[in-house]
């Protein structure tokens, strides 16, 4: 088990100065519902950095260790080049050596199975992304599509039965959807059909990319621009779509099988 000390080591590495990396408060929110089921600040009603450590003070030991496996896979994944200074950096190596450890004696807990995962779900989501916009938030509704994105793609994987292999990385989770659900371009398909399969490439793509140069998660300096709320509304309905298109093809599979 992560002793008290070692908790320490996380909430330093992750909490800077009452933020939490580079979350805002409702992508942070979104992030530990996916992770633990809670959503911190509405849960603590405090900051970022005060609702993870008052967590960390009351959750047992496998939440707390589930939380911050995932907060440092987000960490490798999107904000670890952004640490320069050499403090971060031994932090960092810490954690993960005693995520390591943990993993190895057998402590770790998969990802549980999405349940909740349908079209009011979906269509939830998706409302709270159009009240950002329309509440000039842009960057939190763009979040809001990716998680969502994340969110159906790991339950159409886990309706097969199978582990998602990186829960974080959304090319990687898609890239197994497109196995699971035979997804990828064929000669043998329509040419409209793979004109759909491409598009949903590009949604994809420019979902992730966009989130991940532009959006609240990430200070990229002279590199981040604005998101306009006309396309911050193109993302989000985009998100949805795709999101109720992978949905269909699980419920065909459900229909089909029974």
């Amino acid at each position: 088990m992560i002793s008290e000390i070692e908790k320490s080591v996380f909430l330093s590495l992750f909490n800077r100065n009452g933020y939490v990396l580079d979350f805002s408060t409702d992508s942070f929110d979104a992030f530990t519902s996916s992770s633990i089921g809670i959503a911190l600040c509405a849960k603590y009603e405090l900051s970022k950095g005060k609702s993870l450590a008052a967590f960390c003070e009351e959750a047992d030991d496998t939440d707390v260790f589930k939380l911050f496996s995932d907060l440092l896979d987000y960490y490798e994944t999107y904000c670890i080049s952004n640490d320069s200074e050499s403090k971060f950096t031994k932090l960092y190596e810490r954690c993960k050596q005693i995520i390591e450890r943990e993993r190895a004696s057998g402590i770790y807990i998969e990802t549980p199975a999405i349940s909740c995962v349908n079209r009011d779900y979906i269509k939830d989501i998706a409302t709270r992304a159009m009240k950002d916009v329309e509440n000039g938030e842009c960057d939190s509704a763009i979040t809001k599509s990716r998680t969502l994105l994340e969110e159906v793609f790991c339950y159409a994987i886990e309706a097969q039965g199978v582990t998602p292999t990186n829960k974080g990385k959304i090319r990687e989770l898609y890239n197994q959807v497109k196995d699971l659900y035979s997804l990828r371009q064929s000669s043998q398909l329509d040419r409209r059909v793979n004109e759909l399969l491409s598009g949903l490439e590009k949604v994809l793509s420019a979902i992730s990319e966009l989130r991940n140069e532009a959006s609240d998660s990430h200070g990229v300096g002279i590199n981040r621009f604005n998101i306009e709320d006309y396309h911050a509304r193109l993302f989000v309905n985009a998100s949805m779509a795709m999101s109720d298109y992978i949905l269909s093809l699980v419920n065909a599979g459900e229909n089909y099988h029974n």
